[in-house]
């Protein structure tokens, strides 16, 4: 009978080694017994997410789920349709981060979004722009009667077609770049919402405005915390459930599953993005120990699924941006062909070699 497969994302867990850690990686310092005891019975080795590419979590997840990069519809459109706001036609569609500026420098790009009576009077600047709060410091911008063809304005992402890459923060310049029309819309809007909340901003990117028809993932359930991810789910078709707990109650939810399920888990690049080393090493810990209750259904035999536990993307402390490294990655199901004993990525480097587009195939055969 063919296996399930349980798909495991730990967002951002890979890092560099520093001198704090005993020039260890948090993976690395991190005690991980459970995470260690699925590499002992498992393949394990490095996987690109997209070669090359430091990338956002979408388009990552995009290509880990087993699709063309090409076929990416933009984080923007995404991230509102996993944030339940209807998608109408003639609308492009921007991820935001509110962020906190001290003259044109950024002081903080993650500032808590302003009140709602705030909110009210920003949305009522341009009857053609409307911005829907999401989730803590983040939004959507939907507006009507532009072109998607408008640079970034976050300083952190460059624009890529219909994705962006993470970069080491360059100089905050409010200003999009592209269509005329567009930006000269846009950024008039900024510019009067900066006013009606001094010493604030909103850092745009992801323009998109179409979803494109893509085979359907039957049978999968996802399990997540944010809205890029519910977007991703429901454009594919996957069930998905929103687990108030914590990465145990939401591991029990995949192990008790029939179905193939994908699961994020969030922690380790929260702190990342924050660069506290030594939180991450206790956001790695708290998994790791989530992680018990698969050991325990491995040593019972209790084990009708593929696991593969890896990362969307590295994101080390030291940059506080996503990178372009590779990640470590775990196979378990399938016949054990390395000598690799821990979770990590220097011990994973003994074992296999993965881009992001290969591993749904690698799962499945």
């Amino acid at each position: 009978m063919k296996k399930r497969i349980i798909h495991v994302i730990l967002d951002g867990v890979g890092d560099k080694s520093y001198k704090q850690l005993d020039f260890k990686t948090p993976l690395e310092y991190a005690n991980t017994k459970n995470l260690d005891f699925l590499a002992s019975m498992s393949s394990c080795g490095l996987l690109w997410p997209i070669k090359g590419i430091a990338p956002e979590s979408g388009v990552s997840q995009f290509v880990l789920l087993g699709y063309p990069l090409s076929l990416y519809p933009g984080r923007g459109i995404l991230e509102a349709l996993g944030a339940g706001i209807k998608i109408r036609k003639n609308f492009v569609y921007f991820r935001c981060n509110f962020a906190r500026i001290k003259g044109r420098r950024i002081v903080n790009f993650r500032e808590k979004v302003p009140s709602k009576k705030l909110i009210e009077k920003i949305n009522k600047i341009d009857k053609d722009i409307k911005l829907f709060p999401t989730k803590e410091y983040r939004a959507i911008l939907a507006v009507k009667g532009i072109k998607p063809n408008v640079s970034n304005t976050n300083p952190s992402y460059v624009r890529i077609g219909n994705f962006s890459k993470a970069v080491k923060p360059r100089p905050f310049k409010a200003k999009c770049k592209g269509d005329k029309k567009s930006c000269e819309k846009i950024n008039r809007f900024v510019e009067k919402l900066e006013k009606l909340v001094p010493g604030k901003t909103i850092l745009l990117r992801g323009a998109s405005n179409k979803l494109p028809k893509l085979r359907k993932l039957k049978n999968w359930l996802f399990i997540g915390d944010m809205p890029i991810e519910f977007g991703i789910a429901k454009l594919l078709g996957m069930k998905i459930l929103k687990v108030k707990g914590n990465a145990r109650e939401k591991l029990k939810i995949a192990l008790e599953s029939r179905q193939n399920v994908y699961l994020q888990i969030k922690g380790p690049d929260e702190a990342s993005h924050k660069g506290n080393v030594m939180e991450k090493v206790k956001e790695i810990e708290k998994i790791d120990k989530a992680f018990s209750i698969v050991k325990k259904a491995i040593k019972l035999k209790n084990s009708d699924f593929v696991l593969c536990i890896t990362a969307d993307h590295s994101t080390p402390c030291s940059l506080r941006v996503h990178s372009a490294d590779p990640v470590p990655c775990l196979v378990y199901g399938k016949e054990k062909k390395d000598k690799v004993r821990h979770f990590n990525e220097k011990e994973c480097k003994r074992g296999f070699r993965l881009e992001g587009k290969e591993l749904m195939h690698y799962l499945k055969t």
